[in-house]
């Protein structure tokens, strides 16, 4: 399939027409909308922008966005020189924690930032619950200031990680010190359960709605290469015509939704869900990571280009990061309509692409 880039963005506009054509209907609910976005530099904040523009240019929605960014000139300058000086984008110079508001009060919020840990800092627990607890505090109380109609925040499917197990019905002990309780695993999935208590609180209180949206695992277009994210690394690894390394044992169990399928449902889970009610967001499509190494390798072109360093434990059951999506389905009529195959391949031929165009 030939792609093209679209003057004035970096993604498909393959993947920006889908994004309009699913999202029509519920983009009319956004007329005249002012939304908040945090995490607009990122991932899923880059894909929101391009999509959310695409579909004011396409559709016709009267919309506009201000951006919570730590350097939105550097943002600007390396990374997305495109969308400088658009009327209907504008950025808010400042940190989750100690951000002003805008002065235009702003009618929808979204809330999809999260500190990560690729440094592996000693600080970073500190960091998160401070930007997990502080920052959601700092948005829902501009929401209530703004009597905004809606906050949808991104949360984790690392909520449903119990910090404690039931055995034989009766309550064990799950930590076992500090180091415990500061892993990232319990800190991230616990924050999350916590900012999506604190919204639902609140929204009581204030009477906005509050969306929640678990959000899993994810691939497309401006997925870090680099990072710990497992796809990413296969991709890079298989653009490069190196050899796809599996450090485990290749037997976990995980699902991924494309980026283009993500938007669409965030902003239906934003103008439909119903508030206080989690939604969860991932892909269908079950595969181990060594079976995902192996699919990866062979769209690259090199399928027998694969290594798994692990030996998997007779008999043990392999570990999940699954969501289930009847609920996603039936009140909200979500569906996958990119296939894990076809989104990898999309993301290389981007990933190809940017490299060309360098």
């Amino acid at each position: 399939m030939t792609h093209t880039i679209p003057r004035g963005y970096t993604l498909f506009e393959t993947d920006l027409e889908l994004t309009a054509a699913l999202f029509e209907q519920n983009l009319r609910e956004l007329d005249a909308a002012h939304l908040f976005i945090t995490g607009g530099t990122g991932f899923f904040g880059i894909w929101l922008l391009e999509c959310l523009l695409w579909a004011k240019q396409t559709r016709g929605v009267n919309l506009r966005m201000t951006v919570l960014s730590r350097s939105p000139q550097s943002f600007l300058d390396k990374r997305a020189p495109h969308l400088r000086d658009r009327a209907e984008l504008s950025f808010v110079a400042s940190s989750l924690t100690d951000f002003e508001p805008p002065a235009d009060p702003c009618t929808h919020i979204l809330h999809c930032a999260s500190e990560t840990n690729l440094e592996q800092s000693p600080e970073w627990a500190q960091r998160h619950l401070d930007t997990a607890i502080d920052g959601t505090r700092r948005l829902l109380d501009m929401a209530a200031a703004h009597r905004t109609e809606a906050v949808l925040i991104t949360t984790s499917g690392a909520v449903y990680s119990p910090m404690d197990s039931v055995v034989d019905n009766l309550c064990v002990e799950g930590p076992a010190g500090l180091a415990d309780y500061s892993s990232e695993r319990t800190v991230y999935g616990q924050a999350k359960r916590m900012m999506e208590v604190m919204t639902s609180v609140a929204a009581q209180a204030h009477g906005y709605r509050a969306l929640i949206a678990r959000c899993f695992a994810f691939v497309g277009p401006y997925l870090a290469l680099d990072s710990n994210y497992a796809i990413g690394n296969f991709m890079r690894d298989a653009l490069a015509g190196r050899t796809v390394t599996v450090g485990g044992d290749g037997t976990p169990l995980r699902s991924y939704l494309y980026a283009a399928d993500l938007v669409v449902w965030l902003v239906r889970i934003l103008v439909r869900g119903r508030s206080g009610v989690p939604y969860n967001v991932g892909g269908d499509e079950i595969v181990s990571i060594g079976e995902l190494a192996r699919l990866t390798a062979q769209i690259g072109g090199t399928p027998d280009a694969v290594t798994i360093k692990g030996t998997p434990v007779p008999g043990a059951r392999p570990s999940a990061y699954l969501p289930s999506l009847v609920r996603t389905e039936s009140e909200l009529g979500l569906k996958v309509s990119v296939p894990l195959e076809e989104a990898i391949r999309r993301t290389m031929d981007w990933n190809r692409e940017r490299v060309r165009a360098a």
